[in-house]
């Protein structure tokens, strides 16, 4: 079962008149596996950010700051790769890791 499955099975209980007991029976699915999907879907309820911060990645050698002050990006060698082409690593709250080379 995916979050998006249960959020739709979860809206059909909350406009049912059943108890969570007959709710699922009538789904085939266990109490227990609804109660762990319910506390799934408030966690990530609970976690979604209020809005979406975007992300800039510009491989100039010069960036503006809020202050209108320039900040010097270093250019040095890692192993063979600029600072600009090394790979940067995303890792989200949630332990989701993302790499872009």
């Amino acid at each position: 079962m995916t979050h998006t499955t249960f959020k739709q099975l979860y809206q059909e209980y909350q406009e049912s008149s059943l108890s969570v007991r007959d709710f699922c029976s009538n789904q085939a699915l266990s109490p227990s596996t609804f109660y762990y999907w319910r506390k799934q879907l408030g966690n990530t309820a609970q976690e979604a950010p209020e809005r979406l911060v975007p992300l800039v990645i510009d491989s100039a050698p010069t960036q503006k700051t809020k202050h209108n002050k320039h900040v010097a990006i270093a250019t040095n060698k890692t192993d063979g790769l600029s600072i600009s082409q090394a790979p940067v690593e995303l890792v989200f709250p949630n332990g989701t890791k993302m790499v872009i080379r």
